[in-house]
């Protein structure tokens, strides 16, 4: 007959000891097989805010100066808000070839994407081809008003940055 070495015997038991022990504890071992909850709050499922919360977007300032010193970005600014120029994407083209918008005074620009899940924005340059705008991207279907600094009167083009064959023309007057 053969003996079983009293250590190997000890050493199994232990270790399935502590793998039973882990399985049973009422202790947090500080792993577990669920997700760790989210610190996102979750929205409320018939769309409407979080209570306290607005469904409103915030607003963001537009960089405001000279068009020579540079492009200007511009994010989103409050919903409802009327504005000077709009312009509309739609099937991966704007629908304006042309809009008019006043010279020598800031003016806002109604972007109107159309386009479901897809990305657009309105960027703008002057005749020499020096960007004097830069907006938000938009993912469709989502309205933005973007302000716009004073522009000289002259011909610009407005352009989206992701579809370069999006372009059309903004006559400043």
């Amino acid at each position: 007959m053969r003996l079983v070495r009293p250590s190997l015997t000890a050493s199994v038991a232990l270790l399935a000891g502590l793998a039973l022990a882990g399985c049973v504890s009422s202790t947090n071992a500080g792993w577990t097989f669920a997700p760790p909850p989210s610190a996102t709050p979750v929205p409320a499922a018939s769309g409407s805010p979080a209570a306290g919360g607005s469904a409103a977007p915030s607003a963001v300032p537009a960089a405001s100066g000279p068009a020579a010193s540079g492009p200007v970005a511009s994010g989103p600014v409050a919903s409802g808000s009327t504005a000077d120029v709009t312009i509309t994407a739609l099937n991966i083209a704007f629908t304006q070839a042309s809009v008019n918008a006043p010279a020598g005074k800031a003016f806002t620009l109604l972007f109107d994407n159309q386009d479901a899940s897809v990305q657009h924005d309105v960027y703008i340059k002057d005749a020499s081809g020096t960007q004097v705008f830069a907006g938000a991207i938009v993912t469709g279907p989502a309205q933005t008003t973007y302000n716009i600094p004073s522009l000289a009167a002259g011909s610009y083009t407005f352009f989206c940055s992701i579809h370069t064959n999006m372009t059309g023309t903004l006559v400043v007057q």
